[in-house]
């Protein structure tokens, strides 16, 4: 445990010894001499963000928009061919069938059923 603890103290060591950048000099004069930014209250919008969703409102409007969009993509044509698919699906289980009852020698082969 020692011989693993001490050569990764000794490394944090080091790290923590090392000079970071001048982020500082990064800033452009003009925007240090600046005011800071206004802080906002965050009651008022995290109330408002309680009654919106208190309110049903969101997710009516949600809900409506998922339907919208369920229906868009209906009238989307399909991207594949069902036919082809089911064909190419029955191609795989039956060289996962073969691969499996193949001896280990020739499970490494290569398959000439492969399209």
């Amino acid at each position: 445990m020692l011989r693993t603890t001490l050569p990764f103290g000794l490394l944090f060591a080091l790290a923590a010894c090392a000079q970071f950048p001048a982020l500082d000099a990064r800033i452009p004069p003009s925007e240090r001499q600046a005011p800071p930014a206004p802080l906002l209250p965050l009651i008022p919008i995290l109330e408002s963000a309680d009654a919106l969703s208190a309110s049903g409102g969101f997710e009516a409007e949600l809900s409506a928009r998922a339907d919208a969009l369920a229906a868009r993509s209906a009238g989307l044509a399909p991207t594949s061919d069902p036919a082809e698919d089911a064909a190419r699906l029955d191609a795989l289980r039956q060289r996962a069938a073969n691969l499996r009852a193949a001896t280990p020698w020739q499970a490494s082969t290569p398959s000439a059923s492969l399209p």
